[in-house]
């Protein structure tokens, strides 16, 4: 039995890691590891720099890691966009059908 252990302590290894890179996938929503929240740009001024760049701001929020809005441009097109937390730089960017 004791020579099964070491098998057994990789297997759990190995599933471990697979886990935790399924989990920070997820947690990110594939854009990268998470900042620490105390880097993160305030929401108030996310939605000013948004707003400066001709938007109107619908729904601002951060989810799973990064800061998602729903927005709409000055030719009235809704846009769903996720931004960086730390930099609002834009990483995912959609037209909003909803």
């Amino acid at each position: 039995m004791t020579r099964h252990l070491p098998l057994a302590a990789l297997a759990l290894a190995t599933g471990l890691v697979a886990v935790t890179a399924q989990a920070q996938d997820i947690t990110t929503k594939g854009f990268g590891t998470v900042p620490p929240r105390a880097e993160w740009m305030k929401i108030s001024d996310l939605a000013l720099k948004l707003e400066a760049q001709g938007y109107t701001i619908r729904e601002l929020d951060s989810d799973d890691g990064v800061y998602e809005v729903e927005m709409q441009d000055a030719n009235g097109m809704r846009v769903e966009a996720y931004l960086h937390p730390v930099t609002g730089e834009v990483l995912q960017r959609q037209r909003d059908n909803d």
